[in-house]
């Protein structure tokens, strides 16, 4: 079970957002479904996601960078995880809030991590790491997450 949560963890909010979007469509009907996957898709796909990054980065720095490929004992590793908390609270507060603010959280999560997926490809390309952490889900998260979410504030506001 822990290699298991330590493999597929990071993948279980985006399930997450499927899921209860799908119940809440059960539930309160297709009509609405596009504000449905939005709103889940801030709480759970950023929201949750980032709070389990924050987490991993403050708390277990040692591990998150050994998954990463960069060197154990990086003070840095503080600084993204309080950056990755940021975005979690902004995540969290999004769903219950207005366009503006949905459009503020969607930019901030773009800037953020669209900036991380060109740190991992330097590091690809200079350090050759194709560690997991740095070439593997997250990379792939860092950049189509953030164009999910656009996509997905745009076709809400824009319907």
């Amino acid at each position: 079970m822990k290699q298991f949560l330590a493999r597929y963890s990071v993948a279980i909010p985006l399930l997450c957002v499927f899921l209860f979007t799908f119940t809440d469509g059960l539930q309160q009907g297709w009509s609405n479904w596009q504000h449905l996957l939005l709103k889940n898709a801030l709480l759970y796909g950023l929201g949750f996601q980032m709070l389990g990054f924050a987490v991993g980065h403050i708390f277990f720095g040692d591990a998150i960078a050994a998954q990463i490929g960069w060197q154990k004992g990086s003070p840095f590793q503080f600084e993204v995880g309080m950056a990755a908390l940021a975005m979690s609270v902004l995540g969290l507060l999004t769903p219950y809030q207005g366009y503006e603010f949905q459009l503020a959280t969607v930019l901030v999560a773009g800037i953020y991590l669209w900036g991380c997926a060109a740190g991992h490809i330097f590091h690809m390309i200079k350090n050759k790491n194709f560690a997991p952490g740095n070439a593997g889900y997250v990379f792939w998260w860092d950049i189509l997450y953030p164009a999910f979410l656009a996509v997905l504030l745009y076709f809400n506001y824009s319907v």
